[in-house]
């Protein structure tokens, strides 16, 4: 197993070749009061706060196979240990996508995206995890299986165990197997490129596309010296930000699109739209996927809405003026790397400084990576909870009434 096992206290890591035999190991652990750390791929293994109490790592890689694949119903339901790189070549043989554009895909398994709610650059025109899972298995803390869902995208048969799971890091359960639809591949995409010359330019470029009769896939917000290179600015772009802005569709609608974004954009005060050539459209967005998993000494993620996108990113460049960021503008979505941890602390930077200004945008704060472990808290990690924790914590004892699973990892008792 990979070497980030390690960042679990658990004596072993069972690898079992079923839904029933994971179904029977936690009734095993349930049994014990034993805690039990669900683990895919383990690209994600330092999200969330350091577990101590010692338990057992329950694999699923040894479930990863194809269950049903109707290629004219637009699903497929598989194992949830299948990797997002060969689920891709599966969906891509046959014409189609699942466009959830994972780090690290070649590890991360369907079941630790579902779990950890993990999107990428597209979320803007295609949607999230939660639009895609219409069926999934699960065993919960007390070894049970369950199901929610089904395997046709027009069903209403039970609670929506879809949504629940999405995002719940392995709290409430084992995923096992999952259905999700899928999209015909589009038949050509392109991105444009422009400078942003300053905020009041690049926050009416955001509000333009939201409203763009191009309805572009993805508008990211690109701040850093790496982004500019990608983007073939060269000294034009030196210091200043990028936005990048991704078209697909047929030929002719992306060449439509294609002219209605630059226009739009010059509207806006981006006169220097350009088109990137395929081979740095690839390289580009394949860095914006990988961007998340990099290795700075700390990763954030500011989840607010698009309105609070520059705000959020002069903050941050306030903290650190060498942080590199990447933001789903169109979504609100703002990933910011440091590679020198901020001045005055991860503390005082993320409870005292960018939570108030995200909540003021009805967002919030959250960590993705801090490898050194410094000053990790609830606050500093989660950020302020989307939710009241007593309705939480009745949820988590509805699945798992002993607390077996990833006990302390998030915020229950």
């Amino acid at each position: 197993m990979p070497a980030n096992i390690d960042l679990l206290p658990s004596t072993n890591t069972v690898e079992p070749a079923s839904s029933t035999e994971i179904a029977a190991q936690l009734l095993e652990c349930y049994e014990q009061s034993m805690a039990v750390y669900p683990v895919g791929g383990q690209t994600a293994l330092d999200y969330g706060l350091p577990a101590s109490t010692v338990g057992i790592a329950v694999s699923t890689k040894g479930i990863d196979q194809v269950i049903d694949f109707p290629v004219r119903d637009l699903t497929i339901t598989v194992e949830a240990g299948i990797t997002m790189q060969r689920l891709t070549g599966l969906l891509d043989a046959e014409g189609l996508m699942l466009p959830l554009d994972v780090p690290q895909a070649a590890q991360a398994t369907l079941g630790g995206v579902i779990a950890t709610n993990t999107n990428g650059p597209r979320r803007f025109g295609l949607g999230t995890v939660r639009d895609y899972v219409i069926g999934i298995e699960a065993v919960d803390g007390k070894g049970r299986l369950f199901h929610g869902g089904g395997r046709v995208v027009k069903n209403v048969a039970g609670y929506d165990f879809c949504k629940l799971l999405t995002g719940s890091v392995g709290t409430l359960g084992v995923i096992t197997a999952v259905t999700v639809k899928v999209k015909p591949i589009s038949e050509q995409t392109t991105t444009v490129v422009a400078v942003v010359p300053n905020g009041d330019s690049g926050e009416a470029a955001i509000a333009s596309m939201l409203v763009s009769e191009a309805t572009p896939v993805a508008v990211q917000w690109l701040q850093g010296e790496c982004w500019q290179q990608l983007c073939g600015g060269g000294s034009q772009a030196a210091g200043q930000s990028i936005l990048a802005i991704q078209l697909a569709g047929t030929k002719v609608e992306v060449d439509w699109s294609q002219a209605t974004v630059l226009r739009e954009l010059k509207t806006a005060g981006l006169t220097n739209g350009s088109i990137l050539d395929p081979t740095q459209q690839q390289a580009l967005w394949s860095a914006v996927c990988e961007f998340p998993a990099n290795d700075a000494e700390l990763v954030i993620q500011v989840q607010t809405v698009s309105s609070g996108v520059i705000e959020i990113i002069a903050k941050c460049c306030e903290l650190n003026s060498d942080c590199v960021i990447q933001a789903a503008a169109g979504n609100g979505v703002v990933t910011v790397a440091f590679e020198q941890l901020p001045t005055g602390g991860i503390s005082s930077a993320l409870i005292a400084e960018l939570a108030p200004l995200a909540a003021r945008f009805h967002g919030n704060v959250v960590t993705l990576k801090n490898p050194q472990a410094v000053e990790v808290t609830a606050g500093s990690m989660w950020g302020r909870l989307s939710a009241p924790l007593s309705i939480m914590q009745q949820v988590k004892e509805q699945f798992d009434p002993r607390g077996i699973l990833n006990p302390g990892r998030v915020i229950f008792k």
